[in-house]
């Protein structure tokens, strides 16, 4: 009653906004406010951060000049879009001394419960904006990434843990609603995978995907063991950005295909026509083929899909030499004792080494690429963006007090 009475029509009007889009406030990987590890908003440093990137955004748009310029206002919209949420909901809140002050009981009660309601507001955008910044600290996004996964050490077991990973993945794609295509799947004989090729077209999957690069190792006794013995293999998931301005256009003139008899199992048909295709793209030199198919028209569909995929890596890598280096930094060695994850079957445990509490059972439900895989990887997501948005802040510090301490001298 008394917050009808006496609230002006703008702030009643603020408040019913506010209000009803508070449960649609987007967090991250829908963890709740409860779950942010919460900054101090009213830290002096930060609100010069916050600062700083607001006058940077309006700046941009003022002036912006190059594909940079907008990919960067695109980076800081929605972050100076919660910042000023944020001030708006902050400024609309009346101090403990004008409260303290107020002389009627009535008036004073009214101020104290319009305080309460904008306090949980400010809650809700600090947590929005706390999300904001962590996605800005993840750096530019991509809606398209190069998936791989290669087994390592421990020859036959290595690759049977490959396609378990593989299966793993595609499963959590396929939970996410993402379109992907396994352009290359190079499987052994007892049905497990040297290599996997995926492309994921998605703006999600490389904010969700990036922090699974790296080796993952498996800890299990083999069908094949006679004693009983733990054998210890690995594999390893590259994810590699592939930005939307890269694109491969195949000439037939700039193809040079070939057929030949497939070799190998596959039956008499397989063995007894020309169904295998390799082909060259004669600019760049690089050579793909296929025989897994009976089919002479889908090998040539599959060869060209690996054609393109290899070419886009390499337009990729000469248009940025550090993504070679990331690819090679997420690889590592593929040696037993690199390893981002280890996967326990004798104790039906699953353990991540880069975060702490990252340890958790039930290996069969994780395979499946369901909840629990989802929960791990949303944890080492905000754990990474955390760290990151820190040395952002401190970096920024730095850099302030260096150009301070020049303009003393």
């Amino acid at each position: 009653m008394l917050l009808n009475k006496f609230l002006n029509t703008s702030i009643k009007k603020s408040l019913l906004f506010n209000l009803s889009v508070r449960n649609g406030l987007r967090y991250l990987a829908g963890v709740s406010i409860d779950k942010f590890d919460h900054l101090d908003f009213c830290d002096e440093k930060l609100q010069k951060y916050l600062e700083f990137l607001r006058k940077e955004f309006y700046n941009l748009r003022a002036n912006a000049s190059s594909n940079r310029d907008y990919r960067r206002i695109a980076q800081l919209s929605d972050v100076v879009k919660a910042l000023e949420q944020h001030r708006v909901v902050k400024g609309n809140m009346i101090s403990k001394e004008e409260v303290a002050a107020e002389k009627d009981e009535d008036m004073k009660e009214l101020m104290e419960e319009e305080n309460k309601v904008y306090g949980e507001l400010l809650k809700k955008t600090e947590a929005e904006l706390l999300n904001q910044l962590y996605l800005m600290a993840d750096g530019e996004n991509y809606e398209s990434v190069i998936f791989e996964i290669t087994a390592g050490a421990g020859g036959q077991e290595a690759m049977l843990f490959a396609k378990e990973l593989l299966n793993m993945y595609t499963n959590y794609f396929d939970k996410h609603g993402w379109d992907y295509e396994i352009l290359i799947e190079d499987s052994s004989d007892i049905g497990g995978l040297r290599h996997a090729n995926v492309t994921i077209n998605d703006a999600e999957a490389f904010r969700s995907l990036r922090y699974e690069a790296g080796v993952h190792r498996v800890q299990r006794i083999p069908s094949t063991e006679k004693y009983g013995r733990v054998h210890t293999s690995t594999a390893s998931v590259a994810v590699i950005p592939r930005p939307a301005d890269i694109a491969i256009r195949l000439l037939e003139h700039e193809l040079k295909i070939e057929t030949k008899r497939s070799s190998g199992a596959g039956g008499q048909h397989v063995n007894t026509t020309d169904s295998a295709v390799r082909i060259v793209h004669l600019p760049s030199g690089v050579a793909v083929e296929s025989q897994s198919e009976r089919s002479q028209i889908k090998n040539k569909e599959i060869a060209l899909k690996r054609l393109q995929s290899k070419l886009i890596q390499i337009e990729m890598e000469s248009a940025e030499a550090s993504v070679k280096g990331t690819r090679k930094a997420q690889l590592g060695n593929l040696e037993r004792n690199e390893k981002i994850r280890t996967y326990n079957f004798p104790q039906d445990r699953i353990t991540d080494h880069r975060i702490r509490d990252g340890t958790l059972y039930n290996l069969k439900e994780f395979l499946q690429g369901g909840e629990n895989l989802h929960n791990l990887i949303r944890k080492l997501a905000i754990e990474n963006r955390r760290k990151k948005f820190q040395e952002m802040i401190d970096n920024f510090q730095d850099s302030t007090t260096e150009l301070v301490n020049k303009e003393k001298s």
